[in-house]
């Protein structure tokens, strides 16, 4: 190896478009060794390395520095003292002028390198004429550290330097994010940018701000600084400028000096770490997700109340997630979840539940990326999510009820969901949607572009129901006569779930083929947009049919395991589905399926298979007599559901959700995710309570605005009349507490905890 003993004030003789290496000394020796040891090792020969001792009082760093001069090598050290201790900026600036006309990197001396870190800080700054700078990644660097949102003097648990350098350099995007300025631990600084603004200001001796100064002046000028965001290096921070361990008194002198120069440089530092958008956000998301693992929050407050195809998903999504172990999961979840969701999720010790007042108390770290695993229906979700973690994404099953006013109360709250739902779509930086069909249609509508858009089919394993053990008869069951041929039709009483067709399907069955079986209907009554006035015109008709129906209205799984026992067909008149869960449920307890090909059925079943004729009760008949008493037919009908089902687990959707998780947080966020998470696209005018009482599809009738405006605003009437509408409320409140005794395990305590969105399958 050779060493040079250069004397201050002399040149390398460098020529432009080199780089050398600079490494300003002043103690902390220990530091400086593995810091110059790290550098000959990962540095290429050519790279000439600059020692700048400015006078330090400790001899041991220019002995250890001699030594090397025995030790062999390809390298070239150039160990340049000053006479006197010039400060750091100085110190930089002689090595600026010794190093010229070379570009020069400034690498603290309590840093550490790893491999190919010189050539991603010179990709860097080589990507645009006008870079004045590029900065590495580091565990403790203010604006550019990681994994940590905050500089640490610790690499992550776990990982070596190699490692994690390593890791940040294969997962790295090289965006090459732009800086306010060059943070000085480790900054390539190309030489125009010094032919142009000059060097260092001495005024900011002995240190601490001047590469900030720096840096401003060449943005000034209109250069630019970048973040080499595939080089992360090691910084133990605090041994080139302290005093016994503590920051340099003149920090704040020198603070204020920065404040004076550049008046917006402490506002936008504070704006850019509150930045959960764009390139610098992004890039250290990546870094951070290549050293921590990804960390992902699913919205699970809807698990109250009776278990639907929607509280089913949302369990399987974090139970798939939390079983491939490769990421953080957390949920958030209603303070009093439903018996069937707390049994599931207290066999997952490795998910960390949330209610929403951990999130309101700040309890909640700001995850990676947020799933809201189902549909979105008011806007204070919206407003609640997205700052909740980086990137948002939204699950939306279909637009069933999106095409369909009849399934709301009002005009108002029907516009009031459509609109709604085109502001969580434009909103969320990726929509997952459970089919091809229903991506199709929301595409279609031009809800959002297709690049935010992915399929993440449903699985249809549901290990999670536990379907088979303890059956339970449910109420009603006593009408069900002993070995009676049975046909059950599940779902709720929308009327896109086509009860009515299986009303129409028994009275041709009784009329044509003599059947004498019973209809059970299974499945919640709604109050918009229900079947119910159909279906009992239907039975005013045929008197005949009443005594062959059954209605169960809502079940437990226990209940609906109990009534697939004694089913000898399922009946799936559906006319729309975002998916279809139960062809496969049915199969999967050994009963066939009768459905309609259609809409995402035709995607995840086979459509030959899918046997009722045209909504022609009278043709369906005799395929659905076929099912229930020819054998071949039946094994043919669930060979096709079984083979169907293959394709659909909930290991693969999570492998998959996996997938878009990583490529929602490495892609941009979308411009209205980003500005909801800035502040919120109501800019914070509306409380939570206002959104749900004025808002889109409030529960404020619009015919009530008007009247209740002119009550508030009259001096005489406002007063006494919100007196007594609070004591009301007070009142009504105590009461309902006694009454509950404190509370039913039944109720959700808080409606805005646990949205409900429509029911599904």
């Amino acid at each position: 190896m050779n060493v040079r003993w250069l004397e201050a004030d002399a040149g390398l003789g460098a020529a432009r478009g080199e780089i050398v290496v600079c490494i300003p000394l002043y103690g902390g020796h220990e530091h400086f060794v593995r810091c110059l040891r790290s550098v000959l090792d990962h540095t290429p020969g050519h790279v000439r390395i600059l020692i700048c001792d400015d006078a330090s009082p400790d001899t041991r760093s220019r002995e250890f520095v001699a030594r090397l001069e025995q030790a062999g090598g390809e390298h070239e050290v150039v160990y340049l003292r000053r006479r006197e201790n010039v400060g750091f900026p100085a110190n930089v600036n002689g090595a600026l002028r010794a190093a010229a006309p070379a570009d020069v990197v400034i690498l603290n001396s309590d840093c550490v390198v790893s491999g190919g870190w010189i050539d991603g800080l010179r990709a860097a700054a080589n990507e645009d004429s006008r870079i004045a700078s590029a900065t590495a990644l580091t565990n403790n660097g203010t604006l550019v550290s990681v994994p940590e949102p905050f500089p640490s003097p610790y690499l992550p648990d776990g990982w070596t330097l190699d490692q994690a350098a390593a890791a940040v350099r294969g997962h790295s995007l090289r965006i090459r994010p732009r800086l306010l300025a060059a943070v000085g631990h480790c900054v390539l600084i190309r030489r125009s940018a010094i032919d142009l603004v000059g060097e260092f200001d001495l005024a900011f001796t002995p240190g601490y701000g001047e590469e900030v100064d720096f840096s401003q002046r060449c943005l000034h000028a209109g250069l630019s600084h970048v973040l080499a965001d595939d080089v992360f290096i090691y910084h133990a921070g605090g041994a080139s400028f302290s005093n016994n361990g503590q920051i340099h008194p003149v920090k704040e002198e020198h603070e204020r000096l920065l404040a004076i120069r550049y008046p917006y440089y402490h506002m936008a530092v504070r704006a850019i770490e509150a930045e959960t958008a764009g390139p610098l956000a992004r890039a250290r998301s990546v870094a951070r997700r290549a050293l921590k693992g990804l960390s992902v929050v699913i919205d699970a407050r809807i698990l109250i109340g009776p278990m639907t195809g929607t509280q089913l998903q949302v369990l399987e999504v974090i139970s798939a997630l939390a079983r491939t172990e490769k990421a953080h999961i957390k949920a958030i979840v209603p303070d009093v979840p439903g018996s069937y969701a707390h049994r599931t999720l207290a066999s997952l010790p490795d998910v960390e539940l949330v209610t929403r007042a951990d999130v309101l108390d700040g309890r909640l770290a700001r995850a990676d990326l947020l799933h809201r695993p189902y549909q979105i229906d008011n806007e204070e979700d919206v407003s609640f999510l997205a700052p909740l973690a980086e990137r948002l994404v939204v699950t939306n099953q279909d637009l069933i009820a999106y095409h369909n006013p009849s399934y709301f109360q009002s005009y108002s709250k029907w516009q009031g969901f459509r609109r709604t739902t085109a502001t969580a779509l434009a909103v969320a930086d990726r929509v997952v949607f459970v089919s091809e069909h229903a991506r199709d249609e929301a595409l279609a509508e031009e809800l959002l572009e297709p690049a935010r858009a992915s399929v993440v089919h449903n699985g249809v394993d549901h290990a999670l129901l536990d379907a088979h053990n303890d059956p339970e008869p449910p109420r009603g069951a006593e009408r069900l006569p002993e070995g009676a041929e049975t046909i059950l039709c599940i779902g709720t009483d929308f009327r896109h779930k086509n009860r009515v067709f299986a009303l129409r399907l028994l009275a041709a069955l009784q009329t044509q083929h003599g059947w004498d079986g019973r209809l059970l209907l299974v499945g919640p009554r709604v109050t918009a947009g229900s079947s119910a006035p159909e279906e009992a015109e239907i039975l005013a008709l045929h008197p005949n049919l009443v005594d062959a129906v059954i209605d169960f209205a809502s079940v437990s799984e226990a209940e609906k395991s109990w009534l697939f026992q004694r089913a000898r067909l399922v009946l799936y008149p559906t006319v729309h589905e975002g998916f279809g869960l139960v062809p496969f449920e049915a199969a999967e307890r050994g009963v066939p399926c009768l459905w309609a090909a259609g809409t995402s059925l035709a995607e995840v079943l086979p459509p030959e298979a899918g046997e009722i004729v045209s909504w022609d009760p009278t043709a369906t008949a005799e395929p659905a007599l076929a099912l229930l008493r020819d054998e071949e037919a039946r094994a043919r009908n669930l060979a096709a559901i079984s083979a169907a089902a293959a394709r659909f687990t909930w290991d693969a959707a999570a492998a998959k959700l996996l997938e878009v998780y990583e490529l929602t947080c490495d892609t941009p966020a979308a411009p209205a995710g980003a500005l909801e998470r800035r502040g919120g696209l109501m800019g914070g005018v509306l409380s939570e309570d206002a959104m749900r009482l004025l808002g889109p599809g409030g529960a404020l009738p619009v015919e009530m605005e008007r009247p209740l405006l002119a009550l508030a605003t009259h001096p005489q009437v406002s007063k006494p009349m919100f007196r007594a509408i609070k004591f009301g409320y007070k009142a009504g409140y105590v009461w309902r507490r006694r009454l509950l005794g404190g509370g039913s395990p039944e109720r959700d305590p808080d409606p805005r905890a646990s949205p409900r969105g429509p029911a599904r399958d």
